[in-house]
C-alpha cells in the first residue's frame, strides 16, 4: 500500500489542521498543505480515534506553567548545573510516578522533567525536547540538534500523511502532537515505563523501543559554530555575537565554569559554560533524553555516518520500514522560496532510495534538503582545530559524549544497546 504523503495530489490549498482550532496567519509555514484531510477531519493528524484519546496534550494553568519553568531553569541542589551522569540508576530511583502532579513527569532523578520546552525555549528547555513518538510502532526517537533531527522530523510528518512533508518541518504545527514534551504526564509516565517482571499490569502492553544516533562530539560542536554562530554575525537580532567569534574563542566561552542559578532563553549566557541551561545545538549529547542517567533504557544507539545501514535496522525492527521508511522520496516540488509548501513527488519518482538511505548513482545520502544547517563541518575539521583545541574539546568538554561515540562507532553498521554500552562504560 502506498504511504497517504505520496498518494497523487489533487488538493491545492494550505490549511491548520481542523482539530487544533487556532487561528495563524501565515497558513503556509505552519499549515499542513496538499491534503485535504487535514482541513476536514478532525481527527487528523493521528490514524484513529483510539490513537487521538491515547496520546493526549498536556494543559497547562497559567499557574503551572510559572511552577514548570521555574522548576526547568532553576539550578539548585536537586537539579544541579548538569548530570550525575550514572549512566544505569536503578529502577527505584527512576520510579517516581506522583500520579497527583499533572504538570510534569520526573522520568529520571537529577535531570529537568518532560515538557520544558513547553514553557522554556533554548537554555531551559530540557532533556525530552526532541523525543518523536510514532505511537503505531511504538517508538520514541530521541532527536538531538546538530545530528540530523530534520529529517527524522521529516519523517514523522511522513508518517501520519503530510503531503508536504518535505518542507521545513519545525513550525508545522501537524507534528506537535507527536511531539513527547506535550503530551499529558500520564502518557509520558506510560512511554518511558520498562516492563517488569513484577508489574502485572504490562502483561498486556508492549514496551515501547527508545532510540537516538549520537555524532562525533567535535564535528557537532564545529556544525553547531558555523550553523548558528558564524553565519549568524552581523545580523541585527544576533547583536551578542560580535565579529570576533572565532571558534577558539568559543570554545573558551564554554570551558568556563557555568556559575548562575538559573538559565537565560538566549544571549552571551547559553555559551557560558555548558549545563542544562546551554543552547540544545551544543549542549553535550548525552544531556538528551535520559542517556547520562538511563543509556539501557536505550535499545538502539547509533553513530549518524552509519544512518543508512542503522535506519534500516531500526525500522525493520519496529516495523515501518516495510510500511514507510522504504516508500520515503527524499526532496519534492517546491512552490516558494521559503521552503514552507514544498510538495511530495508523486510515488513514481525515480529518486526513490527510503529514508536517509544512500543514492546508488551518486553514492551521497539522501537528504539534499537541508535548509541551510548543513555545513559540512566533517570535511572543515583541520581548517578548524588544532591538535590542541581537539584535544579539549574530546577530553574536558564532551569527555562523555566522546566516550559513548567511540563505543557506538566501534560497532561498525550495526546499532548499539544501551544496555551492553552501560557495561563497558562501567567496566572503563
Amino acid at each position: 500500500e502506498i504511504p497517504e504523503a505520496i498518494q497523487p495530489v489533487t488538493f491545492q490549498e494550505c490549511c491548520i489542521p481542523a482539530f487544533t482550532n487556532r487561528t495563524i496567519k501565515d497558513v503556509k509555514c505552519f499549515g499542513t498543505c496538499y491534503n485535504e484531510r487535514a482541513c476536514v477531519d478532525k481527527l487528523f493528524p493521528f490514524h484513529s480515534a483510539k490513537e487521538k484519546a491515547m496520546f493526549p496534550s498536556v494543559h497547562l494553568t497559567p499557574d503551572a506553567k510559572r511552577k514548570l519553568r521555574r522548576e526547568c531553569t532553576t539550578i539548585s541542589s536537586k537539579m544541579k548545573s548538569s548530570p550525575p551522569m550514572e549512566w544505569c540508576q536503578s529502577t527505584a530511583t527512576t520510579t517516581m510516578r506522583d500520579e497527583t502532579n499533572n504538570r510534569s513527569a520526573r522520568l529520571v532523578r537529577g535531570i529537568p522533567p518532560a515538557g520544558c520546552s513547553k514553557v522554556s525555549q533554548g537554555g531551559g528547555s530540557g532533556p525530552f525536547q526532541h523525543v518523536l513518538i510514532f505511537p503505531s510502532a511504538k517508538l520514541a526517537f530521541c532527536g538531538i540538534p546538530k545530528v540530523g533531527i530534520t529529517q527524522w522530523e521529516q519523517f514523522l510528518r511522513f508518517y501520519i500523511g503530510a503531503k508536504d512533508y518535505p518542507s521545513l518541518p519545525h513550525y508545522k504545527l501537524d507534528r506537535e502532537f507527536f511531539q513527547f514534551d506535550g503530551l499529558d504526564p500520564m502518557v509520558q509516565r506510560r512511554i518511558w515505563k520498562e516492563h517488569t517482571d513484577d508489574d502485572d499490569d504490562d502483561k498486556e502492553e508492549e514496551e515501547w523501543t527508545w532510540a537516538a544516533f549520537i555524532r562525533e562530539p567535535a564535528e557537532r560542536l564545529l556544525s553547531a559554530y558555523l550553523d548558528k554562530i558564524k553565519s549568524k554575525m552581523g545580523k541585527q537580532s544576533y547583536k551578542w555575537i560580535d565579529r570576533s567569534m572565532t571558534f577558539e574563542k568559543f570554545i573558551d566561552y564554554l570551558s568556563k565554569p557555568y556559575n548562575s542559578t538559573r538559565c537565560g532563553d538566549n544571549g552571551r549566557d547559553s555559551i557560558s559554560g555548558l549545563s542544562w541551561c546551554s543552547d540544545p545545538h551544543w549542549r553535550p549529547q548525552v544531556y538528551s533524553c535520559g542517556i547520562s542517567e538511563r543509556l539501557d533504557r536505550f535499545q538502539f544507539i547509533g553513530d549518524i555516518h552509519n544512518a543508512a545501514d542503522q535506519t534500516r535496522e531500526l525500522l525493520n525492527h519496529v516495523g515501518l520500514w516495510d510500511s514507510h521508511g522504504k516508500h520515503f522520496i527524499n526532496g519534492g516540488v517546491k512552490d516558494s522560496g521559503r521552503m514552507c509548501n514544498v510538495m511530495s513527488h508523486p510515488h513514481n519518482h525515480t529518486h526513490h532510495v527510503g529514508f536517509q538511505q544512500k543514492d546508488e548513482v551518486s553514492n551521497s545520502s539522501a537528504a539534499k534538503l537541508t535548509y541551510g544547517h548543513s555545513k559540512g563541518s566533517k570535511g572543515k575539521m583541520e581548517e578548524y582545530y588544532t591538535p590542541e583545541l581537539l584535544r579539549r574539546v574530546r577530553e574536558e568538554l564532551y569527555a562523555d559524549d566522546y566516550k559513548l561515540w567511540k563505543l557506538v562507532n566501534g560497532n561498525g553498521i550495526k546499532m548499539s544497546n544501551g544496555r551492553e554500552l552501560v557495561s563497558r562504560l562501567s567496566s572503563k
